[in-house]
């Protein structure tokens, strides 16, 4: 019973990834919204594998493994094909020139790729990140869904149709996510002293839910970047 117990937290990732190639065949038949939930389930999922597997003691290489094979699928992979979608629907490429927005995808797969490989070997994340997190680049990148195929009008609307956001927003995520720079996560330990920033993180959301409404996820993602360079910072120059 107690090795069947173990073996949970491994369904729960293979359970995230079975939604993100879920997710890709409902993109394929244009069904935006069951896209999206594919994503939020998935998200449950990828949290839950973790608590369980620290709750069990089961914590292994190979859910390690898995879990990046399962994010790599379903928060680097998908999020990056539904920008092409959008991106081919309405048309949205730089005018007068090559249209690297049809491409320009791609950066959130390799970006997503190189960042969980790298994460496996660096022992320095263990109570932080170095880098966005894929899962929440792939959230607000998912999050577009719920913008373009519910919201009729916003005044942010605007920043999202441009063609140049569809060109640059996919780079500009993938440096972040490979960049070196320290980010809060939820991890917590003793005496943490980041422990009151990390604390605050969902309060990021609840300020960006009522101001940017469908389009909260691209400017949560900007701020948890600002928010987590403030944190560092400060914490530095105090222990300095």
């Amino acid at each position: 019973m107690r090795d069947l117990l173990k073996g949970l937290p491994n369904l729960l990732t293979l359970g995230n990834l079975a939604c993100g190639a879920i997710g890709i065949e409902r993109l394929m038949a244009e069904d935006m919204n069951s896209v999206l939930f594919c994503m939020g389930i998935a998200a449950v999922l990828d949290f839950a594998d973790g608590f369980v597997a620290r709750l069990l003691g089961a914590d292994g290489e190979l859910g390690k493994q898995l879990d990046s094979l399962a994010d790599l699928i379903t928060f680097a992979l998908l999020p990056g094909l539904v920008m092409l979608h959008y991106t081919l629907e309405k048309g949205y490429c730089i005018p007068d020139g090559f249209c690297t927005s049809r491409y320009a995808w791609l950066a959130l797969p390799l970006a997503g790729a190189w960042r969980l490989a790298n994460f496996n070997i660096d022992n320095r994340q263990t109570t932080g990140f170095l880098g966005v997190p894929t899962p929440i680049t792939g959230l607000a990148f998912g999050s577009l869904i719920l913008a373009f195929e519910n919201t009729k009008d916003s005044g942010f609307k605007f920043v999202f149709e441009h063609p140049y956001f569809f060109s640059f927003a996919p780079i500009i995520a993938a440096y972040l996510m490979i960049s070196e720079w320290p980010m809060l996560s939820l991890k917590f330990k003793k005496d943490d002293s980041l422990f009151y920033w990390k604390a605050s993180l969902p309060l990021l959301g609840i300020i960006c839910l009522p101001v940017f409404g469908a389009f909260a996820g691209i400017p949560f993602l900007l701020l948890y970047v600002l928010w987590s360079i403030i944190a560092n910072f400060v914490t530095q120059s105090k222990n300095g």
